[in-house]
């Protein structure tokens, strides 16, 4: 009798962790249905409405079909499980401009966890900072990211847009040339420069060390995916376990790299016109300690590498399936260059009606970052609709919104007009949002650095060059990673290149 009691136990506690599991997942799925608010219907148990995820599907593919089924059913917005957490996806363009702008002290933070003992840059960043510690840090480094600031950075970034177009012109003939890959070692150089004050030299040799930690910082592994969900979930628990959500080796040779750069300087009373500089002038006051001015270059490189790089790559692609746009954009650099005896200045590039309605035209159809997030800090009512709860995370999909046919017609088409001109000539509904680098007071704070390099390398390699798409190896309709933070084609992109 007794051996059978050792029997029965074992199974008795796995029956009841399964039925608690079980409860629990079904408690998350029925989250939205409890508080009354409209949801995705038949969420699984584990996946609930986001099946393949990371997997087989990017974030655009998901949002997209939850943005119309809700468009479809005239919801202002419809909540949904990420797995077993719930989520509320915003429709209505009005709710949005409240959340991100009109009532943002209720909508400040994004919720992301970063723990300050495990990740010392990753929890200094503007992304992750909330509360008063992101307002106090925002006004610090709005002067770093100004117009003036920009522009110092303006000629580093010549020079580095120019050594591209060496390059291009050497490595041209090459079949094998994958331009994401060599957009972003582009963005590399020049935010390495601008940030740390270092030639990274990507450029010309992509296995330097610096390309692979900006690699592996953004990788977007399944295992960091599911840190972050709980450490967003479950934040004591996580802080217990002081949990890592991104790879300590990479924290770790920025911050090296950035105190061994501080202290060069220093010891050789260097001063330089870049980022880094004007984060000294801070560290010189008290305003920031070592690791902020750390976490601050970090941030700087890590947001705008790589969405840099798919802005330019997917400007690149459209370009080169577009010749008409292309040469017409080309006309238009090669007639301000003849104003300015061929040389590039910061307000002639920066000023280029076409270019920009080229640059925004590309943003609306790919966004690099597809939608945007905040957690309601109280309960939230909303008319006609519930009231949202305290702690929810509120999904903005920004590409799904730039791809609805009610504000952009013929959302699909490729079209720098819908950007030229006064708003009424222009093909895009009043009111249409456009959201690239965000809204709100937690807008992209690089916005105009982003912009300024993405720019001045498109107008380097359209001088020179002329782009057409390599059929055999790049598809006619892209297709996104599924595993990747930031838009990127799924098959890789390769174009064939000729001299003007």
């Amino acid at each position: 009798m007794v051996a059978f009691s050792w029997v029965l136990f074992p199974c008795a506690v796995v029956v009841a962790g399964i039925t608690a599991i079980r409860w629990f997942l079904r408690r998350r799925q029925t989250y939205w249905l409890r508080h009354g608010i409209p949801a995705a219907r038949n969420p699984h148990l584990l996946y609930g409405n986001v099946a393949g995820l990371a997997a087989t599907h990017h974030t655009v593919t998901i949002l997209q079909a939850l943005y119309r089924e809700f468009r479809d059913r005239q919801l202002p917005a419809g909540g949904f499980n990420l797995y077993f957490s719930p989520l509320l996806l915003i429709i209505d363009r009005a709710l949005i401009e409240r959340v991100l702008v009109k009532d943002f002290a209720q909508f400040q933070d994004r919720g992301l966890y970063a723990s300050a003992n495990a990740n010392p840059l990753s929890s200094e960043t503007l992304f992750s900072l909330a509360g008063e510690r992101w307002h106090r840090m925002r006004q610090q480094l709005g002067p770093a990211f100004g117009a003036g600031s920009v522009r110092t950075m303006f000629p580093t970034t010549v020079r580095i847009a120019q050594t591209l177009a060496v390059y291009i012109g050497a490595q041209s003939k090459r079949r094998d040339l994958e331009w994401t890959d060599l957009m972003a070692r582009y963005t590399t150089d020049v935010i390495g420069s601008c940030a740390f004050g270092i030639d990274c030299r990507t450029i010309r040799d992509p296995g330097t060390e610096f390309r692979a930690m900006g690699y592996r910082a953004f990788r977007c592994s399944r295992r960091r995916m599911w840190k972050l969900r709980f450490g967003y979930g479950f934040r004591r628990v996580a802080d217990a376990l002081q949990l890592c959500v991104s790879e300590p080796c990479v924290e770790t040779f920025f911050l090296q790299l950035c105190r061994s750069t501080v202290l060069h300087r220093e010891s050789y009373q260097l001063v330089k016109r870049d980022f880094l500089q004007q984060l000294l002038a801070m560290k010189a006051t008290e305003r920031l300690d070592m690791t902020q001015v750390a976490g601050q270059c970090y941030s700087f490189f890590i947001a705008g590498f790589e969405t840099s790089a798919s802005l330019m790559s997917f400007c690149l692609y459209e370009l080169a399936k577009n010749g008409t746009v292309q040469e017409r954009l080309r006309a238009a650099i090669v007639a301000a260059l003849d104003e300015t005896d061929g040389q590039l200045s910061y307000d002639m590039v920066m000023s280029l009606g076409y270019l920009d309605q080229v640059v925004n035209e590309t943003l609306r159809m790919y966004p690099p970052v597809d939608f945007l997030f905040r957690v309601a800090s109280t309960d939230y009512p909303v008319d006609h609709f519930g009231t949202i709860p305290r702690g929810t995370v509120l999904v903005v999909p920004v590409h799904a919104l730039h791809h609805d046919a009610e504000y952009y017609p013929d959302p699909e088409v490729y079209d720098p007009e819908r950007f030229a001109g006064a708003p009424k000539s222009r093909n895009v509904r009043d009111g249409a949002p456009f959201m690239p680098f965000g809204s709100g007071p937690r807008h992209c704070i690089g916005a105009t650095v982003g912009l300024m390099l993405v720019k001045v390398g498109l107008v380097a390699m359209l001088r020179s060059f002329r782009f057409s798409l390599d059929v055999d190896r790049t598809p006619e309709k892209v297709t996104f990673k599924p595993r990747s933070l930031v838009l990127a084609p799924n098959s890789g992109m390769y174009l064939n290149v000729a001299r003007v």
